[in-house]
């Protein structure tokens, strides 16, 4: 099926939005692709009339199996330009997502197989998100973001959101990247930041940044798994 990259753009948006389990609306693609709901709605209409997705006006839209495939594919090939772009043209991690938007749309197999295997056949993109395979094999983490650890509980870094260049600039200048080991502190109430220690540095980050930065808790770390062995409140 020979796609326009405005098609591919929709199809990749609303893979994202799936398998982050976020709720595919129109007011959530038109955030996402920077367009009005009167686009949105005229393009799922069309998406739905080729099979790629199935949609009902005010039920919201879900990609089909065909649109999965193409999707899947689709973010193989962006997440993959994102690892060359900074490990060999060396460009900042806030660089190299709208760069991705445009490479992903080289639609060469060969080229994408043999990016793979240049870089090493990586499993995950430069901010943690993970790189489907060949067969469109995804590979799933148990992930917790900041915003959700309770006090004493420790993890690793090992996603944040690429949604806004400036968030990931945040993360950087509070000392949180992929790998970083950080120890949750306390919750502040009254606005949801969070204060933590982070590679043994310690910062106050705000609550959209804590909602941002996904860890993988560190095994017997996890104040709620302690409480539930010890016969805690259920």
């Amino acid at each position: 099926m020979n796609l326009n990259l405005t098609t591919e753009d929709y199809l990749r948006s609303l893979y994202k939005l799936e398998s982050r389990d976020l709720k595919a609306t129109n007011a959530a693609l038109a955030k996402e692709l920077n367009v009005t709901s009167a686009a949105v709605t005229d393009m799922l209409r069309k998406l739905d009339e080729l099979g790629l997705v199935s949609y009902q006006k005010y039920k919201g839209v879900a990609l089909t199996k065909s649109g999965l495939a193409i999707a899947t594919r689709i973010t193989r090939r962006h997440r993959l330009w994102e690892v060359f772009l900074i490990q060999h043209l060396h460009f900042a991690w806030d660089e190299v997502h709208d760069l991705a938007d445009q490479l992903e749309h080289i639609r060469s197999d060969e080229l994408t197989e043999r990016l793979d295997e240049f870089l090493g056949h990586p499993q995950h993109d430069p901010h943690g998100d993970p790189i489907p395979t060949r067969d469109g094999v995804v590979p799933v983490r148990i992930l917790t973001p900041i915003g959700q650890l309770q006090p004493g509980e420790e993890g690793t870094v090992q996603r944040v959101s690429d949604e806004f260049p400036e968030l990931l600039r945040y993360a950087v200048m509070v000392g949180l990247s992929l790998g970083s080991h950080i120890k949750a502190i306390e919750r502040i109430q009254f606005d949801g930041s969070v204060r933590l220690v982070a590679d043994g540095r310690e910062s106050v980050i705000s609550a959209k940044l804590a909602e941002s930065v996904f860890v993988e808790l560190v095994p017997g770390s996890s104040v709620r798994q302690a409480k539930k062995k010890s016969g805690g409140k259920k």
